[in-house]
């Protein structure tokens, strides 16, 4: 195939598929090793490692009750991540940090793939597959750094627009059976396979008006509607039937406190999280080569961008395969002139330079970064954990205060640290509540973790989690409002407080040790690098020190 073709008489800046293929793939290559040059623990990571790993244990598919908590012991748990989650625990006893890091790169060339197809078939230009590209990953950056189940959703969501696009324009395509394949997979991975079934009905809704209107023969609407409909049965082949779906969509009706989940206007984000909706202008104001479906299909994923943060990563894929064509049109009406100017054998080798300068400072950013985490003693290969911040910083400095302290109890911590909490005290300790929400917990308790996140130094209430729950530790980062809450409360003490983290003990007989060495200053700050390797444990942090 030749990419691609000069039209109507106005010169492409690519004059031939070896150029294309050598540039773009350089491109291309530069992409994905920027986007895989560092690896961060998620927040939920230890809960996703442990989850697999007792449930490799315990030779299940999945734990039918929740171990965990102590605030609605042995409530049902409807895990929609178990696979991804049976894989990182196999991975992990495997091969350590190295087997999550392979996982999480799989992924990225899962997410990039697509759009190379994506964009041969739409003959794109190198300028215009050039932008979205590095554009694209730039904005991706931001949700891939992190090892998560969620990366299973960016990858199978590629692959089902992909095939789904290709299916409108070539309706006789046979590779729309792989789209069941794909859904089954994804299903039992990440509870974002919903993504794709709304993006499935939407073509399915499109072909069904084509063929109403004559532009597709029956055949063409019944294949897909074929496809299409085992894709979703498929997903009720799950530890969980249709109690999957049922909570999923509670979960996705339901206003959460996670950051993601917030709409876009409510939270501080990076500028680049707002690059695929400039991308959107550009191509839709500035060509005409796009067409109906494609806007349909990327209105839907850009006001689920907009309603949910962590759906731009969605937006960024969409407008990778569906807009190489747009994109092209627009860069060439925009700039004719150089356009024209630099097409030709004449240019070639500027143009080679170009892309080449390209590569390099795609790489050099990389490469600055991989430096910066080798000086902090975290390999390309490796996943580091923060453990200063609040999270995605961990609270290791607590964590070793608790171990030689020897305390253990029921703790109510920040969600963002439970799970990490979970796997550093369990089975000694429970927590109160995490980031698996409705996958566990009700709305009611729900409710009350916020109301209470929500305290200050003003309030003077009662609190569940506090007068009904048998609380006994509360480890909360130190900008949360609701210490000053704590602090007018009698019946807890802080014991240690740091420039993260602030951990306070109920008045209880079993504590008073703990709560006068605290009032005497005998407990010290533990001496905590800024960086460790994942599981950042206390006791690895003490080999590492010795």
């Amino acid at each position: 195939m030749s990419v691609p073709e000069i039209e109507s008489g106005n010169a492409e800046w690519v004059m031939g598929s070896r150029e294309w293929s050598l540039s773009l793939g350089s491109i291309w290559f530069a992409c994905l090793l920027l986007l895989g040059s560092v690896t961060i623990a998620d927040p939920d990571l230890w809960g996703h490692t442990l989850y697999g790993l007792r449930a490799l244990e315990h030779h299940v598919l999945v734990e039918r009750t929740d171990p965990f908590c102590y605030t609605e012991p042995g409530t049902i748990w409807i895990n929609h991540e178990w696979f991804s989650e049976l894989s990182f625990g196999w991975l992990w006893s495997q091969m350590g940090n190295t087997g999550l890091w392979l996982w999480r790169n799989f992924w990225l060339c899962m997410i990039l793939i697509p759009t190379w197809i994506a964009f041969r078939r739409s003959r794109a230009s190198l300028a215009g597959s050039v932008l979205l590209l590095v554009y694209g990953a730039f904005c991706l950056s931001q949700f891939v750094v992190f090892v998560r189940p969620q990366l299973v959703t960016f990858g199978c969501f590629a692959w089902t627009l992909l095939l789904l696009r290709d299916y409108v324009d070539r309706p006789h395509s046979r590779w729309i059976w792989y789209l069941p394949v794909i859904m089954l997979f994804w299903s039992n991975s990440h509870g974002g396979f919903l993504a794709g079934v709304g993006m499935e009905g939407l073509v399915l809704l499109w072909i069904g008006r084509g063929f109403y209107q004559g532009h597709y023969q029956q055949r063409d609407f019944l294949r897909l509607a074929f496809a299409v409909t085992a894709s979703w049965l498929v997903t009720l082949i799950n530890p969980y039937g249709i109690q999957l779906h049922q909570m999923l969509w509670d979960h996705l009706m339901t206003t959460q406190i996670v950051r993601e989940w917030q709409p876009l206007w409510q939270a501080r984000q990076a500028l680049l999280y707002y690059v695929p909706f400039l991308l959107l202008v550009l191509a839709f104001f500035r060509s005409r080569k796009w067409e109906w479906i494609d806007l349909l299909l990327i209105a839907v994923v850009a006001w689920q961008a907009v309603s949910h943060i962590r759906h731009v990563a969605l937006l960024a894929i969409a407008v990778m395969i569906l807009l190489p064509r747009p994109i092209t049109d627009a860069v060439r009406n925009l700039f004719p002139n150089i356009n024209q100017q630099w097409s030709g054998i004449a240019r070639l080798r500027l143009r080679s330079v170009l892309i080449t300068i390209m590569v390099l400072v795609i790489l050099g950013l990389g490469a600055h970064t991989v430096f910066q985490m080798q000086e902090a003693g975290v390999s390309p290969w490796e996943i580091g954990v923060e453990t200063q911040s609040r999270a995605p910083g961990m609270p290791v400095a607590v964590m070793e205060v608790l171990q030689k302290e020897q305390l253990a109890g029921n703790i109510l911590t920040d969600y963002g640290w439970a799970q990490y909490v979970i796997w550093q005290t369990f089975p000694e300790s429970r927590i109160a509540f995490d980031g698996r929400y409705r996958t566990v917990y009700s709305a009611q308790l729900e409710a009350e973790f916020v109301a209470f996140q929500k305290l200050n130094q003003n309030s003077s209430t009662a609190t569940p989690l506090l007068d009904q729950y048998p609380t006994e530790m509360i480890l909360l980062p130190t900008s949360q409002q609701t210490n000053g809450y704590l602090k007018n409360r009698r019946d807890w003490s802080l014991i240690y407080e740091d420039e993260q983290a602030m951990l306070w003990l109920k008045a209880i007989p079993r504590f008073q040790s703990t709560i006068g060495r605290a009032r005497r200053s005998a407990i010290r700050k533990p001496e905590i690098p800024k960086w460790l390797l994942f599981p950042a444990d206390p006791l690895q942090l003490e080999d590492s020190l010795k």
